[in-house]
């Protein structure tokens, strides 16, 4: 029974807020056609946000009719005597359902905590295995140089990695570590070799490696909902593309020549790897295998660079306050559904 309580009042309203939440999204960014990144991104932190929100409001109205269906407000009342309830001291504990749900909490918790310390340490010691300096690789240097120049960011440091993690990825969020293979080094071409570094260095500009831990730990949390997992995916399909848009903005290289050679990029990794690329949340170039769905992203990706306009990549600054709007309308905003079976209730909202 104490899971059935814990299905119905928990399990089920975060995955139903978090689809009902995801088809909003989707549905206003393809009425009002939102191609800024930075917009898209976040409305797409909806689905990870709102089941928050949700399970934080403990519903005291039951309706009468066997089946209810309308847009409601969170009622800050609910939320503050469901914080009240906990005030109340061991009468709360007594109860074996909130002990039970306490002990499943703390032993979830205590696991993701681990996963992310142990993640954390993963990185670090990635971001240390071998440091090299301006001596050992002028050549990159030289590219990374240029190019922080432009876009105005602190130039980072190059750790070469010997494992099996072909894919250049960026660690760190205050110091960055631009983390490269050898391998993958020897077998690009210059022009190859300047879009990758370029490509990794826009996402030190676009701060994606704190985003991308803020979503990693967001969707962990959530790590029984599947829409959760495609939110966080629509987040790091975001985040590439328009790391892409920023090369074509400030290298001033025909958009042609940089998809050319970001496709042929991919398909060097994808030839020489023989393992797992590097998971989340460092930026990775390339992070699917061979598959319809990647190729489809993939072709996705390249038909975004193709359009880009160097002086549209993001909106103005009066479509941006609408967007806000807009985004704290949605977060706010509830479709309840509320199910009455045998007087057990479930409250979809």
């Amino acid at each position: 029974m104490v899971f059935l309580e814990i299905l119905v009042n928990y399990i089920l309203p975060i995955i139903y807020s978090s689809f009902v939440s995801l088809v909003l999204v989707l549905f206003f960014l393809f009425i009002f056609r939102i191609k800024d990144s930075n917009i898209r991104i976040l409305f797409f932190f909806l689905p990870l946000i709102k089941p928050f929100i949700t399970i934080s409001e403990k519903l005291e109205t039951y309706p009468s009719r066997p089946f209810t269906i309308g847009p409601r407000f969170p009622d800050p009342n609910n939320i503050i005597n469901m914080i009240k309830e906990f005030d109340t001291g061991p009468e709360v504990f007594s109860n074996i359902n909130y002990l039970v749900l306490l002990l499943i909490i703390i032993s979830i918790v205590t696991v993701l905590i681990t996963r992310w310390i142990l993640l954390y340490f993963f990185y670090r010691n990635l971001a240390h295995e071998d440091i090299v300096g301006r001596k050992e690789i002028p050549g990159i240097y030289a590219i990374i140089d240029d190019y922080t120049q432009k876009i105005k960011i602190k130039a980072p440091y190059v750790s070469l990695t010997h494992r099996h993690y072909f894919s250049p990825f960026t660690i760190g969020i205050k110091k960055y570590a631009l983390v490269l293979s050898p391998k993958l080094i020897d077998i690009l071409n210059t022009g190859e070799k300047k879009v990758l570094i370029q490509h990794e260095l826009s996402h030190i500009k676009r701060n994606d490696n704190l985003i991308g831990w803020i979503t990693l730990i967001l969707r962990d949390l959530l790590f029984f909902n599947p829409f959760s997992y495609i939110a966080y995916s629509l987040i790091k399909s975001e985040q590439e593309k328009d790391s892409d848009k920023l090369v074509v903005k400030y290298a001033r290289t025909p958009a042609k020549k940089i998809a050319k050679n970001i496709l042929n990029i991919i398909l060097k990794i994808r030839s020489i790897s023989t393992s797992k690329p590097i998971s989340e949340p460092a930026q990775s170039f390339t992070s699917l295998p061979l598959s319809s769905f990647s190729q489809l992203r993939l072709r996705n990706r390249i038909n975004s660079i193709l359009k880009t306009n160097p002086d549209k990549i993001y909106s103005r600054i009066f479509p941006k306050i609408l967007m806000c709007i807009l985004f704290l309308i949605l977060l706010l905003i509830q479709l309840m559904i509320a199910i009455n079976i045998n007087n057990l209730y479930i409250f979809l909202r």
